[in-house]
């Protein structure tokens, strides 16, 4: 059993993501590497430090104790990565908090205590925890203890998941101590679901259509609106005409948040998708009829 795993966050008392109040869990790793991630820093599955460039004041006292020669003022993201050791010293000596680790331990004793803390906010309010990411099956090793003593405490256990999961292992471990997966549809045609994820989709399609077949928990597709690459009459029409072979009735559609974009930098990463619009009432509108057949929440 794997005892640790890392987190890039903990929310508590959350009102997304889930029915009641929740504790959001935000694992590090995927599987994917979607151009338009919402949290890139929980993309690499290893620890990390990150450069808020708007919080430096080039005091130059990070570069006096690196000891790798991994800081460089000339350089667009400051950290030579490929010299960058993870030592942590840039981080403790900065005085405006520029400088941070993306990836915090947490053994499941550790996080158990953190979710129990709000154990009666769950009951009162028929929340419980949802375990996002990154991607939570690809800490399919971690999460199998930890939803066994969740279920335990009677707790009620959403997962957010990309698709991309070892079936054997998530019907073994998994699926018996949980009660309600967002499982998120993105892309149709496998070429472009590769071209834009990394990876095709034809395991995760696999995966859901399997899932969909078990009666004992809620499973809702969640459809990103990604303008140009998701949202696109081809790939909607072509995913709501899938849902509806399958009997699908409820969906949730998760509208762009550009929000994003300047996150990739932090991390030394220069994004290939720039987007810095929200979406319009005319693209919400002609969404919103393409999905006419189904129920969905207005957004």
């Amino acid at each position: 059993m794997l005892d640790k795993t890392l987190l890039v966050d903990i929310k508590r008392n959350a009102l997304d993501d889930g029915p009641g109040i929740r504790t959001l869990v935000f694992f590090k790793g995927c599987p994917l590497s979607c151009v338009w991630c919402q949290n890139p820093e929980a993309i690499s599955p290893f620890k990390e430090i990150s450069f808020n460039r708007n919080s430096c004041s080039e005091c130059e006292t990070c570069l006096s104790v690196c000891n790798q020669d991994a800081i460089d003022f000339s350089y667009e993201y400051r950290i030579n990565r490929s010299k960058c050791n993870l030592c942590g010293k840039c981080i403790e000596v900065c005085p405006n908090s520029a400088l941070k680790f993306v990836g915090q331990e947490y053994s499941i004793k550790d996080l158990l205590e953190i979710i129990l803390k709000d154990k009666i906010f769950y009951k009162n309010s028929g929340g419980g925890v949802t375990f996002s990411g990154g991607e939570p099956l690809y800490h399919i090793d971690y999460m199998k203890a930890l939803v066994k003593e969740l279920k335990k405490e009677e707790i009620n256990v959403c997962i957010e998941t990309c698709g991309y999961y070892n079936r054997n292992k998530f019907y073994k471990f998994i699926l018996p101590h949980i009660d309600l997966i967002y499982f998120d549809l993105k892309i149709y045609e496998p070429e472009l679901h590769a071209k834009y994820c990394k990876v095709s989709n034809e395991r995760i399609l696999a995966n859901f259509e399997d899932v969909i077949k078990n009666k004992s928990i809620e499973i809702v597709p969640r459809i990103p609106l990604i303008p140009n690459i998701t949202d696109t009459d081809d790939n909607l029409s072509k995913l709501a005409n899938y849902l509806k072979t399958l009997n699908i009735r409820r969906i949730i559609l998760l509208p762009y948040n550009p929000l994003w974009v300047s996150k990739p930098a932090m991390i030394g990463i220069k994004p290939s998708y720039n987007y810095s619009e929200w979406i319009d009432i005319k693209n919400k509108e002609r969404i919103k009829s393409i999905f006419s057949d189904l129920e969905f929440n207005d957004f």
